[in-house]
């Protein structure tokens, strides 16, 4: 009996042994993967990234990097900060599933086995180093060959904003209450503009302008004007839900229509077509109307509604050959298409998918401008027609002042200039003049702060001078276009 006991407690000695023997060697293997993987992040942090290193898969979640500025990235912490949560959590499980495997038969062989199963968690680690690396050679906001493309897009950009020059005119005209839209007759010499619910009739010379009427014919504020490009008519929409022609007949005197209402809630926007023979108008009851016009006449004839919107419509734009129409309601644009007998039918809707935005500008028959409205999207897009079908070419996106402080607003539509190949676009506190380049990319040629979401404003068909409302300081600005 004691011959057995005291050979048992032999056996537990020697299994006793054996283990701390194993957890030695664990020790060990575990204290030198730390030190090749800080050797590894030390080999990282040393080297430039100027090379990529293709990504492996793996099962593990890879912490992610948030996006910021070149100037304020440190490419040290970064790393460090990202990988050294994952291998600490693998060193503790491995420590674990050791700890746990000790105590059975076969110790040995689960050791061997879990130093291999180590071995491909280290090169998993690894792996996430160089994805990061990778991620970071890719990325455009912190890479070198991203702040170097950034550099070359700000030279050329200082470059091409050398062409032309914005000069202030004038800016003496205050006016509290809100202006919702700004026209010009086609000369350039008559500007109107909305005060809530009040129209002003201006005389514009040079940038300068003095009022010379004013009338108050709608009942709520005055949303939208659209201007006749061959004589001196315009028509005018408002809160009221109501649309009334107005028809010049002496230098300071006008008359209007009776006001018609087909909408059933706000009208939004108008739109001559190029004959001006007909009126579309857009409203807060997602409704496109169209019009028969007869400006000799001063009056509307009611022809048709399309009722294709899911939201309220903002705005709307022909292209060139007015063949087509895009439509834009807040998070959706529908094209519509000349059919039988010159109605417009619906080709193609874009569903309630991607950026909600406001405005929507063809600038061709075939492509279009979308302003996005997202407080987190600063960028203009551009969408083409691939089998009959608007798709965003992404090469193309304009890549605005970068402002998270709010969202973009309606006002102040999409104005395109096709003689002097500029557009003038207002997104969030910036108004930007874009030019075409030959290559069929975008380039903003100069900008200039406006302060508020909400100012408005417009340009003369010469694309000499600009106007704008600003909301901040609550009076109008005009502006020269000097092009050098």
């Amino acid at each position: 009996m004691l011959s057995i006991q005291s050979s048992g407690s032999s056996i537990i000695q020697k299994t006793m042994s054996k283990i701390e023997e194993h957890f030695l060697e664990v020790g060990n293997e575990i204290e030198t993967g730390f030190s090749r993987i800080d050797e590894l992040i030390d080999s990282l942090l040393h080297i430039p990234f100027t090379c990529k290193t293709n990504y492996t898969e793996s099962h593990l979640e890879i912490p992610q990097i948030n996006q910021f500025n070149i100037s304020e990235f440190n490419y040290s912490s970064s790393i460090v900060e990202s990988v050294t949560p994952l291998v600490k959590q693998i060193i503790k499980e491995e420590i674990e599933i050791v700890k746990q495997n000790l105590t059975q038969i076969n110790i040995q062989q689960k050791i061997f086995y879990e130093k291999e199963k180590m071995n491909q968690q280290k090169n998993i680690v690894k792996e996430v180093i160089d994805s990061q690396e990778f991620k970071i050679i890719q990325s455009n906001t912190i890479s070198i060959e991203g702040e170097q493309e950034i550099n070359m897009q700000q030279q050329k950009q200082l470059m091409n904003e050398q062409q032309v020059e914005f000069k202030l005119i004038d800016e003496p005209n205050q006016q509290t209450s809100p202006c919702y839209a700004i026209v010009f007759d086609k000369n350039g010499s008559i500007m109107i503009s909305t005060c809530s619910k009040e129209i002003k009739i201006w005389n514009f010379d040079q940038g300068i302008f003095s009022l010379t009427t004013s009338y108050q014919k709608h009942t709520d504020a005055v949303n939208c004007l659209v201007y006749s490009k061959h004589n001196n008519y315009f028509i005018s929409g408002s809160r009221d839900k109501t649309i009334i022609c107005w028809q010049q007949i002496s230098q300071k005197e006008w008359i209007c229509s009776q006001p018609y209402q087909k909408h059933d809630k706000w009208v939004n926007c108008l739109m001559l077509n190029k004959q001006e023979d007909q009126l579309i108008s857009g409203g807060g009851d997602k409704k496109l109307i169209v019009w028969q016009v007869n400006f000799m006449k001063n009056e509307l004839t009611f022809l048709y509604s399309l009722d294709k919107h899911g939201n309220s419509v903002s705005s709307f734009s022909f292209n060139q050959s007015e063949s087509l129409m895009a439509s834009c309601g807040y998070q959706e644009f529908i094209i519509w298409e000349k059919g039988i007998e010159d109605i417009w039918e619906l080709k193609f809707n874009s569903g309630l998918l991607g950026p909600s935005g406001y405005k929507i500008h063809f600038t061709n028959n075939q492509q279009l401008f979308f302003v996005p409205r997202d407080k987190y999207i600063n960028d203009l897009l551009v969408f083409e027609m691939q089998n009959g079908v608007f798709k965003l070419n992404s090469n193309k996106t304009i890549t605005l002042i970068r402002n998270h402080e709010c969202e973009d607003e309606s006002n102040f539509p999409i104005i395109h200039n096709k003689d002097r190949n500029i557009i003038l676009v207002r997104h969030k506190h910036d108004i930007y003049l874009i030019k075409e380049l030959n290559d069929g990319t975008f380039q903003i040629i100069k900008s200039l702060k406006c302060q508020s979401e909400n100012s408005n404003g417009t340009m003369t068909n010469n694309g000499q001078y600009f106007v704008f409302w600003d909301d901040k300081k609550k009076k109008y600005q005009s502006y020269e276009i000097i092009y050098k």
